[in-house]
């Protein structure tokens, strides 16, 4: 065959039948460029009760607000960039300290922008929305962040009207040295702060933070509910489009 005419003789046409969209929530997720654990711990929750269709934007990983704000100029093109022609429920912004720097209401208007009208998360919104579900006021926070991120963290927790009974902080600069922070660190910073603050539940912010896998653990040890990032958003972009996230093994949260 040397013409598409005589190849077009050859070649057998069929016909098929389309099936519906895979039944089960489907998240866009727009992540950092420096994130490391998000998509490692959302595999675990998953199941399948939902699909992440991500795609990620560009961050210096500076921990500074300068640097968190400059994310911002990315996150509509990254949003556009997923699954082209797939309808998403739910559309969700990986990082917690650019959502405070940002804005929750900036950072909802980018990611949806040319989505449609579907809801919007990130690890900060959902986070005060999984303290207020879990009826607590008094919150421990655990933060990896230095000081200038730290006190809008605090500035709008307290704002929200939540106590921030302690904060320790690790003071890290680099969002991609967030993520080698080890378990014995975090069991080790956690004893320094939690006996006798009072808390309701602790906070351990950051989508970078490896934590994930040691919630249930530190619930036991601590008897306090743990909240987590990685945690409080998959909870959020489940609830907000009327599921309830079934994770057991990860924390009070996520075993309703």
């Amino acid at each position: 065959m040397q013409t598409i005419e005589e190849f077009q003789k050859f070649e057998t046409p069929l016909t098929h039948v389309q099936s519906p969209r895979i039944d089960r929530v489907h998240i866009g997720l727009v992540q950092l460029s420096t994130d490391h654990s998000l998509e490692m711990d959302w595999a675990k929750l998953l199941g399948t009760q939902a699909g992440v269709f991500s795609s990620r934007v560009y961050y210096s990983s500076e921990m500074t607000p300068e640097a968190l704000d400059q994310i911002a100029t990315g996150i509509s093109e990254a949003s556009d960039l997923i699954a082209t022609g797939l309808p998403m429920d739910v559309m969700a912004f990986g990082c917690t300290s650019a959502s405070i720097i940002i804005g929750e209401e900036k950072v909802a208007n980018l990611l949806t922008k040319n989505r449609g009208d579907i809801p919007a998360t990130n690890p900060w919104t959902a986070a005060q929305a999984a303290f207020k579900h879990l009826g607590a006021k008094k919150i421990a926070v655990f933060s990896p962040y230095p000081t200038e991120v730290n006190f809008p963290l605090y500035q709008q927790l307290t704002n929200a009207g939540f106590e921030v009974v302690v904060l320790g902080s690790l003071g890290i600069e680099k969002d991609t040295d967030i993520t080698t922070v080890s378990k014995e660190s975090m069991l080790e910073a956690l004893d320094k702060i939690l006996p006798d603050s009072g808390a309701d539940l602790v906070f351990m912010s950051c989508t970078n933070l490896r934590v994930l896998d040691h919630i249930q653990e530190i619930e036991d040890k601590f008897d306090i509910p743990v909240v987590c990032s990685n945690s409080a958003m998959f909870w959020h972009a489940m609830h907000l489009t009327g599921k309830a996230a079934q994770c057991p093994g990860y924390g009070r949260l996520l075993n309703q």
